[in-house]
């Protein structure tokens, strides 16, 4: 049973920043001004301005930056499964190849943030880029919208059901043959989609920690819980319209009506049209000049070196690794042992996500001086004793319902959006003025690329178990015993990943000691460089490798072995 969100599979927001000497202010002798500490703004705030309103005239738009991103977010991956693979009738590859595709972009918020940084469009660093990726996200949805869509795979439902060694004559003649064929096209569009809002989510993200920095300490965090309320909201809302469009008989569902993909696509392109003057209208933003490319990478490179820095980052790939690990029998048993039907899992989708928010909400109203570690411990207890608990009684058939096998992890999503807004919140300690885009963008690129190692380290644990769909339509005792052992070993990695937590410090204060005397490592900041490139590059590997029949089916790829 997957316990994880789904907007938490790509976007592990960790913010950092660092200094540049094209976006700071200089005194009269050419060097740099200096910063201020802390101490010196009132009340322990990282940076001038007061504490920021989100609905006043000047940032009224960033909410609408993330609300935007959450719909397109929550709709377009979930669009695969029913259109692809249900109405198309896709092949395996071709599935996988769209749900790789459409997070591939999220793996390269780094090199948007450099550009934003760098390049300023008319004296501006995040508008004109925001624009730029709404505009590109709109005219993809557009395109979808007016293309044709031809008739489904299957034109007469109950021939779904029906085994290929049945296909009469009649059955073969209705059949669309034609249908697969049209899913390539749309990969590549929801692909540039997302090239597009991920583009406008990184300027978004850099603004919010420039407001995250203005609040006073007591109060430092709440910026950033509520935008992600926000796109938790957007997320929900997303998979509620493709949970109950897309569920009429063509989408391999039982509701008597539906909407064909362009009829979807015309709404979310409408549902998109107010972010374009919310960004330019709706938003404040400082001119700045052009960026001398040397200097920044150089600073960039100094960054890298320093403890802080290197020690969060360390923290979030390597347990991002361990956390992330799971078992490869959790759909098969989903489907196998406990029937869940598509609507029913779509309404967990967006419980979940809701108590998700819940979790979120919580923390930003009591829970800004909770300790960082012990939190993370906690909360992942609850969810490691209730998952562990659900999971077992379904398997050994204790007890099998499908709202008991989806009801308490939808429970767990409040502790478990407690745990992740959490660790977020160090990072923003950690920024300075100039180039938020960039690291905001590599620190969430760090989690991002942790996550093909997970997947790899997954199968390759799982696979000698041999926990296939033919063995769990068996539910015997020798694949139930497997299966147990997998999870199982899924929670002790789990448990594993919190041996890192001394990477992370455990508050604000503290965050701010390891700033001023953490010191710098060359030797640290190069073997940091030499694991993430790796990783960056095994990811965008793995993905390419999984669009291919030839290569899909490789472990490193996400396949069982060919």
């Amino acid at each position: 049973m997957t316990v994880n969100p789904s907007l938490n599979d790509v976007d592990f927001p960790k913010r950092l920043s660092l200094m540049s000497g094209a976006s700071q202010g200089k005194a009269a002798d050419n060097d740099y001004a200096p910063s201020k500490t802390p101490s010196d703004i009132e009340g322990g705030a990282l940076r001038e301005g007061g504490m920021p309103d989100l609905t006043s005239r000047e940032n009224l738009g960033l909410l609408f930056q993330y609300s935007t991103v959450g719909l397109v977010y929550g709709l377009l991956p979930s669009t695969i499964y029913p259109f692809m693979q249900n109405y198309l009738n896709c092949s395996g590859a071709q599935v996988t190849a769209a749900s790789q595709l459409v997070v591939l972009p999220w793996s390269f918020k780094v090199f948007y943030g450099i550009l934003s940084d760098c390049r300023p469009i008319c004296g501006y660093r995040r508008r004109p880029y925001m624009l730029i990726g709404w505009g590109i996200c709109f005219a993809m949805l557009v395109i979808m919208a007016i293309m044709p869509i031809g008739k489904p795979y299957f034109s007469v439902s109950s021939d779904r059901d029906v085994d290929v060694a049945d296909y009469t004559p009649e059955i073969k003649a209705r059949i669309n043959y034609d249908a697969p064929d049209e899913g390539a096209k749309y990969v590549i569009i929801m692909l540039f989609a997302s090239v597009g809002y991920v583009l406008a989510d990184v300027c978004a993200d850099s603004i919010t920690c420039e407001l995250a920095q203005r609040e006073p300490l007591d109060k430092r965090g709440k910026t950033q819980s509520c935008i992600y309320t926000v796109r938790t909201a957007m997320v929900i809302f997303g998979e509620i319209l493709v949970g109950f469009f897309f569920n009429g008989e063509e989408y391999g569902g039982d509701f008597d009506f539906s909407l064909s993909f362009p009829q979807l696509m015309i709404i979310v392109s409408v549902l998109t049209l107010p972010v374009f003057p919310m960004t330019w209208f709706f938003i404040k933003e400082e001119k700045a000049t052009t960026a001398n490319f040397k200097e920044y990478m150089s600073n960039f490179w100094n960054l890298l070196c320093s403890r802080a820095m290197y020690q969060i980052i360390a923290y979030m790939f390597f347990s991002g690794i361990f956390a992330n690990i799971t078992y490869t029998g959790s759909s098969p048993v989903a489907s196998k042992m406990v029937g869940v039907t598509p609507i029913n899992s779509t309404l967990s989708d967006i419980l979940s996500n809701l108590l998700f928010a819940g979790g979120i909400m919580i923390t930003s109203k009591w829970g800004l001086h909770w300790n960082w570690r012990w939190m993370t411990v906690l909360t992942g207890i609850v969810v490691i004793v209730v998952d562990c608990t659900v999971s077992l009684l379904v398997i050994w058939d204790v007890f099998r319902s499908q709202w008991f096998w989806l009801g308490p992890p939808i429970a767990v999503q409040l502790p478990y959006g407690v745990g992740w807004i959490i660790s977020s919140f160090c990072v923003v300690e950690l920024a300075q003025v100039g180039n938020e885009a960039a690291v905001y963008g590599l620190i969430t690129t760090v989690s991002n690329v942790a996550q093909p190692f997970a997947t790899s380290l997954t199968l390759l644990i799982d696979g000698p178990f041999n926990v296939t769909n033919e063995r769990v339509q068996a539910d015997d005792h020798a694949v139930r015993s497997d299966i147990t052992y997998t999870i199982i070993i899924m929670y002790v990695m789990t448990i594993f990943s919190w041996a890192f937590l001394f990477l992370l410090p455990p508050q604000k204060a503290e965050t701010q000691e390891l700033v001023r005397k953490g010191g710098h490592s060359k030797l640290i900041g190069g073997v940091t460089a030499f694991y993430l490139i790796f990783a960056t590059i095994w990811s965008i590997m793995t993905n390419i490798m999984a669009m291919f029949d030839s290569t899909s089916c490789l472990i490193i790829a996400g396949g069982t072995g060919c």
